[in-house]
Protein backbone atom coordinates (compact mmCIF):
# COMPACT_ATOMS: atom_id res chain seq x y z
CA UNK A 1 0.00 0.00 0.00
CA UNK A 2 1.15 3.52 -0.72
CA UNK A 3 -0.23 6.53 1.16
CA UNK A 4 0.21 9.90 -0.54
CA UNK A 5 -0.73 13.13 1.23
CA UNK A 6 -0.69 16.38 -0.71
CA UNK A 7 0.62 19.48 1.03
CA UNK A 8 -2.16 22.09 1.30
CA UNK A 9 0.57 24.77 1.31
CA UNK A 10 1.84 23.67 -2.12
CA UNK A 11 4.94 21.77 -1.05
CA UNK A 12 5.85 18.28 -2.25
CA UNK A 13 3.50 15.43 -1.45
CA UNK A 14 4.41 13.09 1.38
CA UNK A 15 4.60 9.47 0.18
CA UNK A 16 4.74 6.52 2.58
CA UNK A 17 4.84 2.84 1.70
CA UNK A 18 3.31 0.41 4.12
CA UNK A 19 1.19 -2.62 4.81
CA UNK A 20 -2.53 -2.62 5.49
CA UNK A 21 -4.34 -5.38 7.34
CA UNK A 22 -8.14 -5.49 7.60
CA UNK A 23 -10.17 -7.96 9.62
CA UNK A 24 -13.88 -8.08 10.35
CA UNK A 25 -15.70 -6.86 12.23
CA UNK A 26 -13.81 -3.59 12.85
CA UNK A 27 -10.04 -4.07 12.83
CA UNK A 28 -7.56 -2.03 10.78
CA UNK A 29 -3.78 -1.93 11.06
CA UNK A 30 -1.25 0.16 9.13
CA UNK A 31 2.49 -0.46 9.37
CA UNK A 32 5.07 1.86 7.77
CA UNK A 33 8.44 0.03 7.86
CA UNK A 34 10.57 3.01 6.73
CA UNK A 35 9.56 5.11 9.75
CA UNK A 36 8.47 2.37 12.16
CA UNK A 37 5.12 4.11 12.55
CA UNK A 38 2.24 1.74 13.32
CA UNK A 39 -1.47 2.39 13.75
CA UNK A 40 -4.04 -0.10 15.04
CA UNK A 41 -7.76 0.71 15.10
CA UNK A 42 -10.56 -1.38 16.57
CA UNK A 43 -14.12 -0.73 17.64
CA UNK A 44 -12.88 -0.43 21.23
CA UNK A 45 -10.13 2.11 20.44
CA UNK A 46 -6.60 1.77 19.17
CA UNK A 47 -2.96 2.77 19.35
CA UNK A 48 -0.56 4.86 17.28
CA UNK A 49 3.16 4.19 17.71
CA UNK A 50 5.25 7.22 16.69
CA UNK A 51 8.99 6.40 16.72
CA UNK A 52 10.07 9.96 15.81
CA UNK A 53 8.47 11.19 19.07
CA UNK A 54 9.26 7.98 20.98
CA UNK A 55 5.64 7.76 22.05
CA UNK A 56 2.54 5.65 21.70
CA UNK A 57 -0.81 7.41 21.62
CA UNK A 58 -3.82 5.46 22.89
CA UNK A 59 -7.07 6.21 21.11
CA UNK A 60 -10.56 6.00 22.61
CA UNK A 61 -13.43 4.34 20.71
CA UNK A 62 -14.94 7.71 19.76
CA UNK A 63 -11.58 8.69 18.24
CA UNK A 64 -11.48 5.59 16.05
CA UNK A 65 -15.10 5.78 14.89
CA UNK A 66 -14.19 7.41 11.57
CA UNK A 67 -11.65 4.74 10.54
CA UNK A 68 -13.81 1.89 11.78
CA UNK A 69 -16.83 3.49 10.09
CA UNK A 70 -15.07 3.73 6.72
CA UNK A 71 -13.97 0.10 7.02
CA UNK A 72 -17.61 -0.78 7.75
CA UNK A 73 -18.69 1.10 4.60
CA UNK A 74 -16.33 -0.95 2.44
CA UNK A 75 -17.10 -4.20 4.20
CA UNK A 76 -20.89 -4.11 4.33
CA UNK A 77 -21.89 -1.11 2.23
CA UNK A 78 -22.66 2.35 3.42
CA UNK A 79 -25.89 3.39 1.78
CA UNK A 80 -26.98 5.09 4.98
CA UNK A 81 -23.86 7.30 5.00
CA UNK A 82 -22.88 7.56 1.34
CA UNK A 83 -24.56 7.79 -2.06
CA UNK A 84 -22.65 5.76 -4.65
CA UNK A 85 -22.43 6.54 -8.35
CA UNK A 86 -20.44 5.00 -11.15
CA UNK A 87 -18.25 7.46 -13.06
CA UNK A 88 -16.58 5.02 -15.46
CA UNK A 89 -15.44 1.45 -15.82
CA UNK A 90 -14.57 0.24 -12.28
CA UNK A 91 -14.64 3.86 -11.05
CA UNK A 92 -17.04 5.10 -8.37
CA UNK A 93 -17.67 8.18 -6.28
CA UNK A 94 -19.09 7.91 -2.77
CA UNK A 95 -20.64 11.17 -1.58
CA UNK A 96 -21.56 11.71 2.06
CA UNK A 97 -25.29 12.02 2.63
CA UNK A 98 -24.68 14.37 5.59
CA UNK A 99 -21.75 16.44 6.76
CA UNK A 100 -20.48 14.41 9.72
CA UNK A 101 -17.40 15.81 11.45
CA UNK A 102 -14.26 14.08 10.19
CA UNK A 103 -16.08 12.13 7.48
CA UNK A 104 -14.86 12.86 3.95
CA UNK A 105 -17.46 14.57 1.79
CA UNK A 106 -16.40 12.54 -1.24
CA UNK A 107 -14.36 9.37 -1.77
CA UNK A 108 -13.23 8.30 -5.23
CA UNK A 109 -12.70 4.56 -5.63
CA UNK A 110 -11.05 2.70 -8.49
CA UNK A 111 -11.33 -1.09 -8.57
CA UNK A 112 -8.77 -3.44 -10.09
CA UNK A 113 -9.64 -6.18 -12.58
CA UNK A 114 -10.60 -8.53 -9.71
CA UNK A 115 -13.00 -5.96 -8.26
CA UNK A 116 -10.75 -5.09 -5.31
CA UNK A 117 -9.85 -1.50 -4.40
CA UNK A 118 -6.86 -0.25 -6.39
CA UNK A 119 -7.05 3.37 -5.20
CA UNK A 120 -9.04 5.49 -2.75
CA UNK A 121 -8.84 9.27 -2.86
CA UNK A 122 -10.43 11.65 -0.38
CA UNK A 123 -10.07 15.11 1.12
CA UNK A 124 -7.80 15.45 4.13
CA UNK A 125 -9.25 17.48 7.02
CA UNK A 126 -6.11 19.69 6.82
CA UNK A 127 -7.15 20.89 3.37
CA UNK A 128 -5.09 18.57 1.19
CA UNK A 129 -5.86 15.27 -0.47
CA UNK A 130 -5.11 11.72 0.64
CA UNK A 131 -4.60 8.87 -1.82
CA UNK A 132 -4.25 5.20 -0.93
CA UNK A 133 -2.95 2.88 -3.65
CA UNK A 134 -3.29 -0.86 -3.08
CA UNK A 135 -1.64 -3.82 -4.76
CA UNK A 136 -0.84 -7.40 -3.92
CA UNK A 137 -4.08 -8.18 -2.08
CA UNK A 138 -3.74 -11.42 -0.09
CA UNK A 139 -6.36 -13.18 1.94
CA UNK A 140 -5.32 -15.28 4.93
CA UNK A 141 -6.88 -16.69 8.05
CA UNK A 142 -7.98 -14.17 10.61
CA UNK A 143 -5.22 -13.16 13.01
CA UNK A 144 -7.50 -12.17 15.89
CA UNK A 145 -7.72 -9.05 17.99
CA UNK A 146 -4.21 -9.48 19.47
CA UNK A 147 -2.67 -8.73 16.05
CA UNK A 148 -4.55 -5.42 16.08
CA UNK A 149 -3.42 -4.24 19.53
CA UNK A 150 -0.06 -2.48 19.81
CA UNK A 151 2.27 -2.25 22.80
CA UNK A 152 4.62 0.63 23.47
CA UNK A 153 8.28 -0.26 22.89
CA UNK A 154 10.59 0.05 25.90
CA UNK A 155 11.39 3.67 26.70
CA UNK A 156 8.38 5.12 24.90
CA UNK A 157 5.98 7.52 26.59
CA UNK A 158 2.34 6.43 26.50
CA UNK A 159 -0.15 9.26 25.92
CA UNK A 160 -3.92 8.94 26.24
CA UNK A 161 -5.68 11.32 23.86
CA UNK A 162 -8.19 13.48 25.74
Amino acid sequence: MTLTRSDPMGGPAQVMRGRLALEPPDRVRLDFPATGERIAVRGDGGEWVQPAARQMVRLKPEQTDLAAGLWEVFLRGGNDRFAERAVGARRFVLEARTQEEGLPGKIQVVLDARGLPATLEMDDPSGGDVRYAFRGWRFTRASGVRAFALRAPAGYTVVDLP
